[in-house]
């Protein structure tokens, strides 16, 4: 595995699931599988714990903070396609940098990014 793609696994591994307290790789959230790299781009598909997670859209927020915090430049963070009822809502939320941005401030004002994100 090439070396971006064994430090993002490294940070990912320091990113921990809103309700459980596992992290997101020992879960199986995120796999070596999900995560792609093209020239300077950062693509990264997530698993949400089940199909119905209420916590699936926090799970990605979580995972794009945590990246571009230490990676310093921008990760394109998607639902794996068929893991989730509200894939497309939660992709565009996503990909959407000012429905993004909001759904930062009300996860860390909520205190939810420094509950999952160590370190």
């Amino acid at each position: 595995m090439p070396m971006v793609e064994q430090k993002i696994l490294e940070i990912l591994k320091r990113v921990y699931d809103p309700e459980v307290p596992m992290s997101i790789v020992d879960l199986k959230v995120v796999t070596e599988e999900d995560v792609k790299t093209d020239g300077d781009k950062i693509t990264v598909e997530f698993s949400p714990t089940t199909p119905f997670c209420p916590l699936g859209g926090a799970i990605g927020v979580v995972i794009k903070y945590a990246l571009e915090k230490e990676l310093g430049r921008p990760v394109e963070v998607k639902v794996k396609p068929g893991t989730h009822i509200q894939e497309e809502y939660l992709n565009e939320t996503l990909s959407d940098e000012s429905k993004y941005r909001e759904a930062l401030k009300r996860f860390s004002d909520a205190g939810l990014l420094s509950h999952c994100v160590q370190g």
